[in-house]
């Protein structure tokens, strides 16, 4: 039984990411015109540091069986931040079939729906307490990747 760490996808979205870089270099461009040289670069520096913090964030799932801890957060350059929780067992990992849809409309005001199918899978531990694991729109996919945690867990 080892350690797993499951990527659960960015804490920031994309369009925010884009928006807050580009706020942050116009920004700097201010600071090195308007501020004294030394200033204006230790500002700029400092500053800079914001861009890798906002493109390397995810939401991070980790299950250690060795300390018996599920430990969900968000990891950023590294740093980890969140509590661990402790858990008793782990009692299965399942997975959820789930129909999707979702309106699009156009210029016209013409609704169309477009329909689907989502798989999600989940863990099941202590006493009916379950934790989102991951989803997919293919089942055997998700079931691949299902598979390798289960043998990593040490689950049946």
């Amino acid at each position: 039984m080892s350690k797993v760490m499951i990527n659960q996808g960015r804490s920031v979205p994309l369009t925010f990411r884009l928006v807050a870089m580009g706020l942050v270099i116009a920004l700097i461009v201010w600071i090195i015109q308007n501020l004294p040289e030394m200033i204006a670069i230790l500002s700029a520096i400092a500053f800079s540091m914001l861009i890798p913090m906002l493109w390397f964030s995810f939401q991070i799932l980790t299950i250690n069986p060795e300390s018996k801890e599920i430990h969900y957060g968000t990891w950023v350059m590294g740093y980890k931040s969140g509590k661990p929780k402790k858990y008793t067992s782990l009692e299965k990992i399942f997975i959820n079939k789930v129909k999707t849809s979702q309106n699009m409309y156009s210029q016209t005001n013409k609704g169309l729906t477009v329909r689907g199918v989502e798989f999600h899978a989940y863990l099941k531990y202590d006493e009916g307490e379950k934790i989102f694991l991951d989803s997919d729109q293919d089942e055997k996919r998700l079931e691949d990747k299902m598979i390798k945690i289960r043998e990593k867990l040490g689950l049946s």
